[in-house]
C-alpha cells in the first residue's frame, strides 16, 4: 500500500499560525519600547536669554503617554510650555503600524551665569521608568546671537507617509506679522497721537509673550488698552485672509519739539497649523516697525504768561469747600479743569494771595477717562485757605490759559470770584487783638511786652522741664518744616517720601485681586506696584522704557545687577501672564513673593 503524505495545508496551516504568533510578540515588544530623548537648541545662553528644551517620546503605537517629568530647574525660570505630534503609518505583513512621535517644547531663561546643568527628564510607560542624558548649558553674561532652530534627528527607515510628517519648522514670511500705525505723523508738543499695535495671522495663536516692549522716549504715555485675551477678526490684507487682534493701544503726548521715534514692539509666540492627523506648533518672532512722528513747538507769539502747558480743549471751574470759617477752620480751594487732551501733564494754575489768609501749595487729583480713544477727564488742584484774621474776604478770577491745535492758537479761561467769612480766628472781632498783649498786623502776629521781668514759673521747678520741651518742639517744628518746603520744592525728594506708602498700598490691592481669583487684573496692578515704586524711589519716567534702558537708569544708580535682573524677570512674567493666560506656567502667590523680595532688596 502506497503511504499517503500529509495534507499540505496542515503543515502551511501550523507555519502561518507561528508566523502569527511571533509577529504578534515583536509587535507587543515593540509597543513597549520607547526612544526618549532630550536636547535644546543651543549651549550657550546670555543671562536671561531663552533657550529651548525639547523632549521626544518616540515609538509604535504608543498611544497616550504622560508628560516628562522634568528635573529641579535650579538655574531656570521655566516660562511655558508647548507639546506637538506628528505619526507615520506604515504597512508591514497586511499589519497596520503607527510610529509616533510626540515633543514636549519647554521655554527657559537663565537666572545665573556659570555652567548649569539640566538634569535628566524621566518618564514612566507601560511599568518602565526611561530617562534622557543630563544636559550642560554655558551662561555667560551678555546675550548671544540665536543660531537657527535646531531640527530633530531624521527618521530611520521608509516612511511613505514623510511628506505629510515633517519636522515643525518656524512661521513662513507673510503668515504672521506685526503692525503698529499712527492716527496722525505731525503733531503739536502735548497733542495726542494715537499707535495701536495689531498681530496678523493665518493660523490659530498658541503662546505669545511681549519680548521687547517699545519705547517711548519724548513722550507722555496714557495706556489706552492692553490686551488680556486676543479677540481675532478676520481681515484682507493685500488680498491674503488674515485674522487680526489689537495687541496693544496707547496715546502719546510729545513732551520736545522734533522728530521722535516710536521704537518697536517684538513678539515671540508659536502658530498652531494643521497636520495630517494632529496639529504642529510652528514658532515665530515679529517685531513691529519704527514709527516716526514730526512734533511742532508752540508759538512762542502770542502765549500768554499764565499758560499751563494744556493743549486740548478744557473748562474751568472754581469753588470753595464753605462759605464761611470760625475759629480759624481752614477752607479749600478747588480749581477743576475738565476737557480732553494732555490733562495730565497741566500744571497749577497762579491763584492771588489775599492779604489774612494764607495760601498753601496745592494739592493735585487726577481723575481721568479714555472714551473714544482721546485721554481727557478732570484735574483737580485744591488749595488749603486758612484765614489768619477775621472779615469778609474775596478771592479774584482764577486765569489760565491753553492752546488750541484745531485753532492753531491760545485762549484764556477765567473763574468766577468766589467769598467767604471768617469769624473767631483769634477770640475777636475783625481788626481787634484777639486778647491783651497780642494784635492783627495784615496776616503776622506781633507780641507786645507788658511788663519786663522773668516769668513766674521761671523761679520753679517747672523751668527744668518746660525748657528743654520748649526745645524740642522748636527743632521738631524746624525739621517738619524743612520736610515741607523740600515737599513742595524737590520732586524727587517727594517722589521717594511717598514711594513706600504708595507700593504698600497697591501690594495690598493686588493681593485682594488675588485672593478673589482676578488674576489678569493682579498681574497688572503688581506690575504697576513695582515699577511705580522703582519711578518713585528713583526719580525715573519708567512708562514706556524698554529692559534695556531701565537696566542702565537702574544702573546708574548703583543698583546691583542681580537685583535688575529679577526685577525685568518679575515684569517680564507679569506680562507673560497678562498677554499669555494659560500659554505660561505661573504661580501668582510666588510671584507675590517674588516682588517682596525684589522691594526689600530695593
Amino acid at each position: 500500500m502506497r503511504k499517503k503524505n500529509p495534507p499540505r495545508f496542515r503543515t502551511r496551516g501550523r507555519v502561518n499560525c507561528l508566523a502569527a504568533v511571533i509577529a504578534a510578540v515583536v509587535s507587543i515588544a515593540a509597543a513597549g519600547e520607547l526612544n526618549f530623548s532630550a536636547q535644546v537648541d543651543r549651549t550657550t545662553v546670555g543671562l536671561g536669554e531663552r533657550l529651548q528644551l525639547t523632549v521626544t517620546v518616540e515609538g509604535q503605537n504608543i498611544g497616550r503617554v504622560p508628560s516628562p517629568k522634568l528635573p529641579a530647574l535650579d538655574g531656570f525660570d521655566n516660562l511655558g510650555s508647548t507639546q506637538s505630534q506628528s505619526t507615520s503609518i506604515a504597512f508591514v505583513n497586511g499589519r497596520m503600524t503607527q510610529q509616533q512621535s510626540i515633543s514636549f517644547v519647554y521655554v527657559l531663561a537663565a537666572k545665573k551665569t556659570g555652567e548649569l546643568v539640566i538634569g535628566p527628564c524621566r518618564i514612566t510607560y507601560n511599568g518602565a521608568e526611561y530617562a534622557t542624558q543630563p544636559i550642560t548649558i554655558n551662561v555667560v553674561r551678555e546675550a548671544q546671537s540665536r543660531p537657527p532652530p535646531a531640527r530633530s534627528p531624521a527618521r530611520r527607515g521608509f516612511d511613505p507617509f514623510a511628506e505629510f510628517f515633517e519636522e515643525p519648522a518656524p512661521a513662513g514670511e507673510g503668515d504672521v506679522f506685526l503692525s503698529a500705525s499712527a492716527d496722525r505723523s505731525e503733531v503739536y508738543v502735548g497733542e495726542q497721537v494715537t499707535v495701536t499695535y495689531t498681530l496678523y495671522t493665518t493660523e490659530q495663536v498658541g503662546a505669545m509673550s511681549v519680548k521687547d516692549a517699545p519705547g517711548f522716549s519724548g513722550f507722555w504715555v496714557d495706556n489706552l488698552y492692553e490686551a488680556k485675551q486676543l479677540e481675532y477678526q478676520p481681515t484682507t490684507v493685500r488680498g491674503r485672509r488674515y485674522y487680526a487682534a489689537t495687541i496693544r493701544r496707547v496715546a502719546l503726548f510729545p513732551t520736545q519739539a522734533g522728530e521722535l521715534v516710536v521704537g518697536p514692539m517684538t513678539l515671540s509666540g508659536q502658530m498652531v497649523r494643521p497636520g495630517f492627523f494632529f496639529s504642529q506648533a510652528a514658532p515665530f518672532e515679529v517685531s513691529s516697525p519704527r514709527i516716526r512722528v514730526k512734533a511742532k513747538p508752540l508759538p512762542e507769539s502770542g502765549r500768554p504768561a499764565d499758560f499751563c502747558g494744556g493743549v486740548g480743549d478744557f473748562s474751568l471751574t472754581a469753588s470753595l469747600s464753605k462759605d464761611s470759617s470760625a475759629g480759624g477752620e481752614p477752607l479749600r480751594l478747588t480749581v477743576r479743569i475738565a476737557g480732553t487732551g494732555n490733562i495730565g501733564i497741566i500744571s497749577p494754575p497762579t491763584v492771588v494771595a489775599v492779604p489774612g489768609v494764607k495760601l498753601l501749595a496745592p494739592e493735585t487729583k487726577d481723575n481721568l477717562s479714555r472714551s473714544g480713544g482721546r485721554v481727557g477727564g478732570t484735574r483737580d488742584f485744591m488749595y488749603p485757605l486758612i484765614p489768619q484774621q477775621d472779615g469778609r474776604f474775596i478771592l479774584p478770577e482764577v486765569s489760565i490759559s491753553f492752546f488750541s491745535a484745531r485753532g492753531d492758537s491760545y485762549y484764556t479761561l477765567r473763574s468766577a470770584r468766589l467769598e467767604f467769612v471768617a469769624s473767631g480766628a483769634y477770640g475777636g472781632g475783625a481788626g481787634e487783638p484777639a486778647e491783651p498783649g497780642m494784635r492783627l498786623l495784615g496776616s503776622e502776629i506781633v507780641h507786645i511786652k507788658t511788663r519786663v521781668g522773668r516769668p513766674a514759673f521761671a523761679h520753679t521747678g517747672w523751668a527744668v522741664f518746660f525748657y528743654p520741651a520748649g526745645v524740642a518742639v522748636l527743632v521738631a517744628g524746624l525739621i517738619l518744616g524743612r520736610h515741607r518746603r523740600r515737599l513742595e520744592a524737590d520732586q524727587g525728594y517727594a517722589r521717594r517720601a511717598r514711594s513706600s506708602g504708595l507700593v504698600k498700598k497697591r501690594l495690598k490691592q493686588a493681593t485682594q485681586l488675588l485672593r478673589q481669583g482676578r488674576h489678569a487684573e493682579f498681574y497688572a496692578t503688581l506690575s504697576q506696584a513695582i515699577l511705580g515704586f522703582v519711578g518713585d524711589r528713583y526719580n525715573l519716567g519708567v512708562t514706556g522704557m524698554t529692559g534695556e534702558e531701565l537696566r542702565r537708569a537702574l544702573s546708574g544708580h548703583g543698583v546691583a545687577g542681580t537685583v535688575i535682573d529679577g526685577l525685568l524677570d518679575l515684569i517680564g512674567r507679569c506680562d507673560a501672564a497678562r498677554f499669555s493666560p494659560g500659554a505660561v506656567q505661573c504661580d501668582p502667590a510666588r510671584l507675590l513673593e517674588q516682588a517682596n523680595d525684589v522691594l526689600e532688596k530695593l
